[in-house]
């Protein structure tokens, strides 16, 4: 499919890069103004064009893979929390669409650069590092950068250009050595962790991508746009005395929902304040109480097995005792990051990012572990490697069990005898797995592949979908998590949609439709399944857009007057709410090109309630996930054998010719 050329709106740089490794040649491709009311920029753009240019069946790993850098639509523009940027291709670690996201100040420099995309394809004989201005594109040695750590390596390019505002994407050691379960690194920490894209970008031999830019990116309405921006802002920065208080007691809180099993309703205000103050540390209490963290490998209690005390050494307080100063990503008011002074272990005396939510209960609750300074050690080794911490913490606790039960021994594991809580063992195997030294060799590319090479019935403990690692929020508790998990076209996720996300989004009020749509579902079942598609909708326009999953949380972003206002378009929210569609089901339909079939995606047992738990705030809890997927299949009209569009959909949805 070949697009028209020409881009005449705001917004949007209007043209996009693609590189090949293996002779260096560039083309830049310039898409027509349709093209981006079609896919937007992010992954719609991603999946568009990796859809159009990669064969189907190619390996991930191999020289005909594309790997892509995507900014946001609104990145640039002065739209409030559009500073994320979409690492995209063929996933290695489920064989399906992969994509990742961050942070930080990356998205911005691409756009400024003059391009909303960088695509790489090829492989280079030798490592190279490639750095990207308007001016154009060039390829640099980078065997001196190989081996090099994720921050040394920013740090080497920014010295050896002279200018400390190149922003650098780059992988660490597990990128190196095509860990599958590796992401890509920028800004000293911020991780595009997810889907093993870390791995396709080291067996391209490409080390890092660097970026420079200068231009303004162009806004077809800036007054209207700041006018948006001004009223956003005064009621997103208000702080109301309920919310604040929450927050205060929000561990007291915990222990009675625990307990009693009495919930209180979440509101974005209340998320907005915790996160303000604490950032995602702040949920670490209440999720390991109430049932939202798993515990002890997804077969513990909270209140029980981690206990109160274990967990507030890992939450809110404790965590903020190490921050040295705030952290915010590009045009965001929340700034829910920091910057920590580390205390102990190898990198004492140095700063790093504070330790979020997902690695807390990965190398906390999950593992039974409660030491702070060795977690946030832990963290910064990964963040350094570049590697997924939800994956590694996963692996370690799928290890620990197999080890426990006796399907594996000191002789598999190098001599370390394995249990919950052991912090010396855990930061040596984490590092096992970044080197793949040993046992940390068949770790190192998740649990269902180390399951496999184990047997003995070891894939009982291997907490995955599609081969992915599971995150630390229980489907059992939200089965709007299972539905993710296992039917989006990126499984093991929990950042696109579920039920209590979909209520914080506020899509009722930004989408007309919506309500409508649920008030024609019969059953308690079914209004939450089309509840959990208008926010997977509305998901992937905010994905595609650059914005924060936080900023949507926390507040009803104003999509649709933003998209108005920075491209000029005059699009109506249905017309919005289609395109979500439409790039929802290019990525679910990429999946069904590459062999991807729903049992292919199947939600591990434990992550069902099978067998349940006997204790706790999800006692006796199940999850139907046939009769969710079911359901979830019939509200988005996908279908049942394939899982994803059929041909009639994709045609309407205009998507038929990739």
């Amino acid at each position: 499919m070949q697009f028209e050329e020409g881009n005449m709106s705001g917004g949007y740089a209007g043209k996009y890069c693609v590189m090949n490794l293996t002779d260096g040649t560039t083309e830049t491709v310039e898409p027509s103004d349709e093209f981006y009311r079609k896919y937007l920029s992010g992954y719609g753009l991603g999946a568009a064009v990796i859809a159009q240019r990669q064969k189907p069946g190619t390996d991930p790993l191999s020289s005909e893979s594309h790997l892509g850098f995507c900014s946001g639509l609104l990145t640039g523009s002065g739209t409030l929390f559009s500073g994320r940027f979409m690492v995209v291709g063929k996933s290695p670690l489920t064989g399906g669409w992969g994509d990742a996201n961050a942070g930080g100040f990356f998205s911005n420099e691409l756009k400024r650069a003059g391009y909303d995309a960088m695509f790489f394809t090829g492989k280079a004989k030798e490592p190279v590092w490639v750095y990207l201005t308007e001016k154009g594109v060039e390829i640099r040695d980078a065997s001196a950068l190989w081996g090099k750590d994720a921050i040394e390596t920013e740090e080497f390019i920014r010295d050896e250009l002279g200018d400390r505002r190149v922003q650098v994407a780059t992988i660490g050691a597990s990128g190196e050595k095509i860990s599958l379960i590796s992401g890509v690194v920028t800004d000293g920490g911020r991780i595009a962790a997810r889907s093993g894209l870390g791995a396709v970008m080291g067996s391209k031999g490409l080390k890092a991508f660097a970026v420079r830019g200068k231009q303004k990116v162009p806004v077809a309405e800036p007054d209207t746009l700041k006018a948006i921006n001004k009223k956003f802002l005064k009621e997103y920065n208000q702080s109301k005395v309920a919310d604040r208080l929450t927050v205060r007691f929000m561990n007291f809180f915990s222990r009675i929902i625990a307990r009693t099993g009495i919930s209180i309703p979440a509101k974005a205000s209340t998320l907005r304040e915790l996160y303000r103050k604490y950032g995602t540390p702040g949920l670490t209490v209440y999720s390991a109480l109430t049932g939202d963290m798993p515990i002890k490998n997804w077969n513990g209690v909270g209140y029980l097995d981690y206990t109160l005390d274990s967990a507030a050494k890992n939450s809110d307080e404790s965590v903020l005792s190490y921050q040295k100063r705030k952290y915010a990503c590009h045009s965001c008011p929340l700034a829910c990051g920091g910057i920590i002074d580390i205390k102990k272990g190898r990198y004492s005396g140095g700063e790093g990012h504070k330790p979020e939510y997902e690695t807390l209960g990965a190398f906390g609750g999950l593992l039974l572990h409660d030491d702070l300074d060795t977690i946030i050690e832990i963290n910064e080794m990964c963040n350094r490697a570049g590697i997924d911490t939800i994956s590694t913490g996963t692996c370690i606790a799928f290890a620990t069990e197999c080890f426990l039960k006796g399907i594996i021994d000191e002789k598999t594991t190098g001599g370390l005898k394995l249990d919950w809580g052991k912090s010396e063992e855990i930061v040596k195997l984490t590092e096992m797995i970044i080197n793949r030294e040993g046992f940390g060799d068949i770790l190192a590319d998740g649990v269902k592949r180390a399951a496999e090479k184990i047997g003995k019935n070891s894939a009982a403990f291997a907490i995955h979908a599609g081969g992915q690692e599971l995150p630390m929020h229980d489907s059992r508790l939200d089965p709007g998590y299972g539905l993710a998990y296992q039917c989006e076209p990126t499984p093991g996720r929990h950042t696109i949609s579920c039920f209590l996300y979909a209520n914080l989004f506020s899509i009722k009020k930004m989408f007309p439709g919506v309500a409508r749509m649920i008030r024609g579902a019969k059953g308690k079942m079914a209004k939450n399944v089309q509840l959990y598609k208008a926010g997977t909708f509305y998901m992937q326009l905010i994905n595609s857009c650059g914005i924060c999953l936080f900023g949507a949380l926390t507040s009803r972003i104003p999509i649709v007057e933003y998209l108005n206002a920075v491209t000029g378009w005059d699009l109506s929210a249905d017309d919005y709410f289609k395109t979500g569609e439409r790039i929802l089901s290019l990525r679910k339909a990429f999946n069904v090109r590459e062999g991807i079939r729903p049992e292919d995606q199947k939600l591990n047992d434990r992550a069902r309630g099978k067998p349940p738990l006997t204790e706790g705030p999800l006692k006796k809890v199940t999850i139907d996930m046939d009769a969710l997927q079911e359901e979830f299949f019939q509200a988005v009209g996908w279908d049942r054998a394939t899982g994803g569009p059929t041909l009639k959909q994709m045609k309407e949805l205009g998507i038929d010719t990739f």
